[in-house]
């Protein structure tokens, strides 16, 4: 063999050699993938009236006044969609980019970001706090360099409304409503703060502790993001995650009180707060079930993720079609049979009765009522 055959033979084997070892390496990665399934579940909310909102006339975010809803039957997600399911999702749709991938950039919390990004990926921000930082997505957190290798079992972020509802179509669900949302939070407790009662708990929820944006004191184990599972159940529906960490998309508009919704941009409603906000709202948002926020389809941060829901309609109770009442029925006077005379009659009788019967007409007697 000459020397070109030789390279020739060279180039092939290190060809399946390399193929081997990506096939085998994406099987793996798979495997780990697969491994995180059990967080994809959801949970059976049978529905009914409850109250919604919050009796705090201080609030302005539309969760005040209390008042009285109703949802019917749904399935909600027990945890928020993790970075897990994202990746599997992107492994299916190929061909799909998310809003941040589009736009090039997305909100990153500047203490989440180390010095060489932000001198060279990233720009201030009016909100003060926060970079828009280039190259930053769900699978690159905190922009170019960082990772989700670690992050598998974290909530999925830098989440559109688009890219929200895009993943649950995708895998045979949809957005809650604001409705639903709160009503799979509270667990059956109504009128309360939080879904676990009415006192704060600070080992029940992520959320800031600290002066803002340069101090979180850790105080609840977590700085920034924590898994989906860190916290435990928050309700009496088994529920993670429903508090703090991040904000959750729903499918409900939301509008300010004191501007005609025809003038209003579009917006959505997000539930359920962040690591970035406080138990009293000195800093950002109050974190509580029945607080919202409202933001463009667009949007993307670092604290925003989903949770789906979907629909129920064999558990839904239809209502009863109203028998028809029926009419009385009404007897009128029955309609006295009708006399003949004997002229009127076709086979008058005759023979040796009949002459009998002939006397006693002319006798005067009457036949069926009649003088003959």
């Amino acid at each position: 063999m000459d020397s070109f055959a030789w390279t020739k033979l060279y180039c092939l084997i290190w060809f399946v050699f390399i193929f081997s070892c990506k096939k085998v390496y994406l099987q793996d990665i798979r495997d780990v993938i697969n491994s995180y399934d059990h967080f994809d579940i959801m949970k059976l909310m049978k529905g009914g009236k409850f109250m919604i909102g919050i009796n705090d006339p201080k609030s302005d975010t539309g969760e005040y006044p209390v008042r009285m809803t109703e949802v019917k039957p749904f399935y909600m997600d027990i945890y928020p969609v993790t970075v897990s399911q994202m990746w599997k999702f992107k492994q299916r749709k190929k061909r799909f980019k998310t809003t941040a991938e589009k736009k090039g950039f997305s909100w990153v919390l500047s203490r989440f970001v180390p010095d060489d990004i932000k001198l060279n990926w990233a720009s201030e921000s009016p909100e003060r706090g926060w970079l828009a930082v280039k190259g930053a997505m769900w699978s690159r957190p905190e922009g170019p360099g960082s990772s989700i290798r670690n992050r598998l079992d974290y909530p999925v972020v830098h989440i559109s409304y688009y890219d929200a509802k895009s993943f649950c179509q995708a895998v045979g669900k949809r957005l809650p409503t604001e409705d639903e949302w709160e009503f799979a939070a509270r667990g059956g407790l109504e009128g309360l703060q939080y879904p676990w009662g009415d006192k704060f708990k600070k080992m029940r929820m992520n959320t800031w502790q600290g002066k803002f944006p340069d101090e979180d004191q850790g105080n609840d184990q977590w700085v920034g993001l924590s898994p989906v599972y860190a916290y435990g159940p928050q309700n009496n529906f088994s529920m993670y995650n429903m508090l703090g960490n991040v904000w959750e998309w729903t499918s409900t508009n939301y509008y300010d009180r004191v501007v005609d919704r025809s003038l209003q941009e579009l917006r959505y409603v997000l539930k359920g707060g962040s690591y970035l906000d406080t138990r009293d709202g000195s800093y950002n948002y109050v974190v509580r079930t029945s607080n919202r926020m409202g933001q463009a389809p667009d949007y993307t941060a670092h604290n925003v993720g989903v949770r789906c829901a979907a629909s129920a309609p064999h558990l839904v109770k239809r209502p009863k079609q109203p028998q028809k009442q029926e009419e009385p029925k009404t007897f009128s006077t029955p309609r006295p049979p009708r006399l003949h005379k004997l002229s009127e009659m076709a086979f008058p009788p005759t023979g040796t009765k009949g002459e009998k019967q002939d006397s006693k007409w002319k006798s005067g007697r009457r036949w069926h009522g009649e003088e003959l």
